[in-house]
């Protein structure tokens, strides 16, 4: 957490912990991906926020396969920031890790050598602030993640809190609350 303000950071009643920090990108992007989850079962920890500082979450999603996600901020300290995702598919494995810099995302197809998948020439962040950008200059609102995107995913991540806290599995309506 290099070059972050700690002292609001570091205070779950601030900052939500690493959970609604860090985790609901996380959340976000397996919504995203598979659509707004039927349920949740998560487990994790408190280590100094006063909020869960450690989440693991499994997602039960429409499609019946197994979708995880874990978010952390207790990791040893140089540890560093790291996001990887790998998906299955039937006949390979798309394998995404921050760490190989630019050979972050590979695929694996069945017979075949991993092939190293090079990304555009901008990252998904420049673009996510381009897509905003040009939504409110054209008077627009966004179109690939929406409000009611955000406030799911915080719903969402509300239902994660809620196992960790009772470690249950927590159903979720089909849509968020309005």
């Amino acid at each position: 957490m290099e070059g972050w303000s700690k002292a609001s950071y570091f205070s779950g009643a601030d900052s939500g912990g690493a959970l609604l920090d860090l985790h609901i990108h996380d959340t976000d992007f397996v919504q995203f991906c598979f659509g707004r989850p039927k349920s949740v079962f998560s487990v994790g920890a408190t280590r100094f926020s006063g909020a869960v500082d450690h989440v693991v979450t499994a997602y039960q999603v429409a499609a019946g396969i197994p979708v995880t996600a874990e978010g952390s901020w207790i990791m040893t300290e140089g540890f560093g920031f790291n996001m990887a995702y790998t998906i299955n598919f039937e006949k390979g494995t798309l394998d995404y890790d921050l760490s190989r810099g630019a050979e972050a995302m590979r695929i694996y197809r069945e017979g075949k050598p991993p092939q190293t998948m090079k990304p555009g020439r901008l990252d998904g962040y420049v673009l996510e602030l381009k897509h905003m950008i040009e939504a409110i200059q054209t008077g627009r609102p966004p179109s690939t993640v929406t409000v009611q995107d955000g406030l799911s995913a915080a719903e969402i991540c509300e239902a994660e809190e809620k196992s960790v806290t009772t470690r249950q599995v927590v159903a979720l309506t089909s849509q968020p609350p309005a």
